[in-house]
């Protein structure tokens, strides 16, 4: 049977935050209906002539009735929220019927001359198969970009196959062979302050929490006479097996210089935080390092919009303790779900983890509305119990996508990619802005 993913965008406002990511397999179908997008720009006013498909569908009449004088510019006002709402309804075998909707807010919180524009996201669906997502995300920049309060909460009663630790890709020619199915309940609240140090650069502190619970595995223990993975980890690393949390504290530094959060054409991104989970309050004590770099470079042309090459690369290394294994970093369970495009989400796990991937942006129509991307991915992932170090062995995703233009103005693009990846692995990838 065919997935079938159907979505109503009525109203949209975005910068820099919201990511739809549908993954399907084989002959699956998915219809994407953005009915009407309204967004606000930040940027700087155009130097060449775009289009994006909101002039396509709409034919606007001039805002001044002497076509010899400039436009009124489009405005926002201080420290009001633009709300924009967005309605799910889909079908999936695995999940059965799927209701539920999403809304968007933004707001300058100060003079946009020296203030980002900061985003709220929220989505929420059910499924008839009792499954339920609730997603909460944030990224305030107050006055003068003094502070940035970055927010994740998330709660997902969810199903999942897991595969084990480390780069192993060897049984069927599908990767489904030690595929385990496994159910669990997930809570994960974290919320960052950072402060300007001035030229773009910030440290912070914060907090995390990653609590799972309810966590049953369809073939109990064993499967063919072996322990699963899940369960093997834990009884080695004498962990329980139903339910277990982390909760500690974080330290980090940010430096961001991009142009645009959405579609950068240019400049960089860096962020490093370790984190403390304490053993009184968490199921066993850990530490860990995260480190996420991004880069542009523009390559411009006669065209509307110019040719990029964005390189991304983010590691996370368990740096002391005995980390759960479901809260060992994963493919396509970072912020927004964008790692990984090849394979399915949580399909590479390790106790440490190393990604990189470079992405080709170029435009395909002149005016821009029109664009494609090739991508390459690699990632590399440890097992300590069979004596699988990082780098020691890779997983190549690669693939290609369509861009359409959402809003010129903010860069916004309808993105649509198809990855693959080992031994038959792929996907498809529908998202609202580029994958990083």
């Amino acid at each position: 049977m065919r997935d079938l993913y159907v979505i109503f965008t009525t109203r949209f406002f975005a910068k820099g935050c919201a990511t739809l990511r549908f993954v399907q397999h084989g002959f699956s179908t998915l219809v994407f209906l953005p009915l009407v997008f309204v967004a606000s720009a930040q940027d700087p006013k155009d130097t060449v002539v775009q289009k994006d498909i909101v002039e396509l569908w709409f034919k606007k009449k001039p805002l001044l009735k002497d076509p010899a004088q400039p436009k009124v510019p489009d405005t926002l006002k201080t420290n009001k929220w633009y709300p924009s709402f967005l309605p799910i309804v889909g079908y999936n075998p695995a999940l059965g019927f799927v209701f539920g909707a999403g809304v968007s807010a933004g707001a300058y919180l100060g003079p946009r001359a020296t203030t980002h524009i900061s985003s709220i996201l929220f989505n929420v669906t059910y499924t008839t198969k009792n499954q339920l997502n609730f997603n909460a995300r944030s990224n305030i920049y107050l006055k003068d970009d003094a502070w940035i309060l970055q927010g994740d909460l998330r709660y997902l009663i969810f199903q999942q196959d897991t595969h084990g630790l480390g780069i192993d890709f060897e049984g069927s020619k599908d990767g489904s062979q030690g595929k385990q199915a496994m159910r669990f309940n997930y809570l994960r609240f974290y919320q960052t302050v950072y402060r300007s140090l001035g030229q773009r650069w910030y440290v912070g502190a914060g907090f995390q929490l990653d609590g799972h619970s309810a966590i049953k595995e369809e073939n109990a223990d064993t499967v063919g006479g072996k322990l699963t993975a899940h369960a093997s980890y834990q009884k080695t690393n004498n962990l329980p097996l139903d339910k277990y949390h982390s909760l500690g504290l974080t330290l980090g530094a940010l430096y961001d210089n991009r142009d645009n959060a959405i579609a950068p054409w240019g400049g960089q991104y860096f962020q490093v935080q370790f984190r403390v989970n304490p053993g009184f309050l968490s199921t066993s004590a850990n530490t860990n390092l995260f480190a996420d770099y991004r880069n542009y470079k523009a390559f411009k042309g006669r065209n509307a919009t110019p040719a990029v090459l964005a390189f991304w690369t983010w590691t996370q290394i368990k740096t002391s303790g005995r980390l759960p294994y479901l809260g060992l970093p994963a493919i396509s369970w970072d912020t927004y779900n964008r790692s990984g495009r090849g394979y399915v989400q949580g399909r590479i796990r390790g106790e440490h983890i190393w990604y990189g991937e470079t992405e080709y942006r170029f435009p395909i129509s002149p005016n821009g509305l029109l664009g494609g991307v090739g991508f390459f991915n690699l990632t590399s992932a440890s097992d300590q119990a069979k004596g699988q170090k990082l780098f020691q062995a890779f997983a190549p995703g690669y693939g290609f996508g369509l861009r359409v233009k959402m809003n010129k103005k903010t860069r916004t693009n309808i993105g649509i990619d198809y990855g693959r990846g080992l031994n038959g692995n792929g996907a498809i990838y529908f998202n609202l802005q580029e994958a990083f």
